[in-house]
């Protein structure tokens, strides 16, 4: 009778025992798995962009200049359009300054050859006195990320800002 009795309860240490064991593996599992999908830049952002922290500091001398007679949207436009045809050298060219100070064209090349943008889309264009802003997304094997362009008045041209990811905290 006895013998009975303490089978039940062996039955439910050794139950508790197995879920803490099993909740033990799927909290090392999220926590593990996290610093390799960073490792493999399976979830990274797309090309180029700096670690988050303090904004790059824009400086006109040695902004990348639209080209002449170019409008922002279009400026935009030519860049996805060199990134999707795999003319990567021309998109480098288009970047903002801070983003190739960042990286050579050869890095960049390699890392948007990884990330397979196969389209994209102009979400929207604005221009309001010497400021412009371009919404575009991309989508790539690793999904759709955003990317907001800004641009600023230099005379009779336009002046790349920035390129940020606004989903991903920059």
């Amino acid at each position: 009778m006895e013998e009975a009795n303490t089978s039940p309860n062996r039955m439910i240490l050794v139950l508790l025992g197995v879920i803490v064991l099993l909740l033990a593996a799927i909290a090392a599992y999220f926590v593990f798995a996290k610093g390799s999908d960073e490792a493999v830049g399976a979830t990274e952002p797309p090309a180029a962009q700096p670690a988050m922290g303090a904004p790059a500091v824009f400086d006109p001398a040695t902004a990348t200049r639209v080209g002449e007679g170019v409008a922002p949207v279009d400026h935009v436009t030519v860049y996805f359009d060199a990134v999707v045809t795999g003319d990567y050298a021309a998109a480098y060219d288009m970047l903002p300054a801070d983003k190739k100070a960042s990286q050579s064209v050869e890095e960049f090349s390699k890392q948007l050859q990884g990330y397979g943008m196969n389209s994209y889309t102009i979400d929207s264009a604005v221009e309001e006195g010497d400021r412009a802003e371009v919404m575009a997304t991309a989508s790539m094997s690793g999904g759709e990320f955003q990317y907001l362009w800004t641009f600023v008045k230099d005379g009779s041209g336009w002046l790349v800002q920035s390129r940020t990811l606004p989903g991903m905290g920059q």
